[in-house]
């Protein structure tokens, strides 16, 4: 398949309200003049980013773990004669840094259901909506190639999602699948961690910015690439895991826990 020509595409986007997500968002409308059907919880939210992007940016508020809401949202655009161009799965959360062993189920659960299954859904529910020549962009985690302690559930949604993505990829003949791979970025995802200052100023110290990991994602999405991994950190975590594939599990846990950071202290 040829490259992707971003200009004047109908994308669907999940997480469009904030971090990744209002980043792609934004760029696809100010650099591509696409129209945006940006989609999160929080109404709100959404309704900011509208007045801030203008009518090129839709907003739909949903819940992407539930699989109904997807089917609704399947049925709004079928009336309004929508088709897709391009499906971005943002949408993610990271449970606070803690042991297997004191992670309740529900949140294993719930972690899974929007970080994993809700790209399954939003394939069954809208696949058939996507243009020939389309693309996909799922946005997993360097945890997704690299596994430690402290994020153990987050790790194998992301894994999982990364799984899926390339198995999708290679049944779609019409329609390419790419999954990024970011490390770091300065979003509102840390807000569950309930990090001190001191945590925060070193998590933004070599965190990358969302508007800088949303160009690179799409610029390499555009090449249709099926694996792009994004950020300094994320490089030297896959050289890390590619090398000592059996230690660097332990090597990563092992410093997190030395860093004597208030965040890494449930691990």
């Amino acid at each position: 398949m040829r490259r992707i020509k971003y200009r004047g595409k109908t994308v669907a986007l999940t997480g469009a309200s904030s971090g990744i997500g209002y980043s792609l968002a934004k760029r696809l409308i100010k650099k591509y003049d696409c129209l945006v059907i940006g989609i999160a919880r929080g109404l709100e939210r959404l309704e900011l980013v509208k007045n801030e992007l203008g009518g090129q940016f839709i907003p739909y508020q949903m819940d992407v773990s539930k699989k109904e809401e997807w089917d609704a949202l399947y049925t709004y655009l079928e009336k309004e004669n929508k088709k897709i161009d391009i499906l971005i799965n943002c949408a993610g959360v990271l449970p606070k840094f803690k042991a297997v062993e004191k992670t309740e189920i529900s949140e294993v659960e719930s972690v899974l259901n929007i970080n994993l299954m809700s790209e399954v859904y939003s394939f069954k529910s809208l696949g058939s909506l996507i243009n020939k020549g389309g693309a996909i962009i799922n946005i997993s985690s360097i945890a997704a190639l690299c596994p430690f302690g402290g994020v153990s559930t987050y790790s194998v949604s992301k894994s999982s999602a990364l799984a899926f993505s390339q198995a999708l990829g290679a049944e779609l003949k019409d329609v390419s699948v790419s999954v990024a791979l970011p490390g770091f970025v300065k979003t509102d995802i840390m807000k569950n961690q309930g990090a001190s200052e001191k945590d925060f100023k070193l998590y933004k110290r070599f965190s990358a910015s969302p508007d800088k990991t949303a160009r690179k994602i799409l610029f390499r999405a555009g090449f249709r690439k099926s694996r792009i991994i994004v950020g300094t950190d994320a490089h030297l975590l896959k050289v890390l895991y590619t090398l000592f594939p059996n230690r660097a599990p332990k090597i990563v846990t092992g410093l997190l826990r030395k860093s004597g950071l208030e965040l890494f202290s449930q691990i």
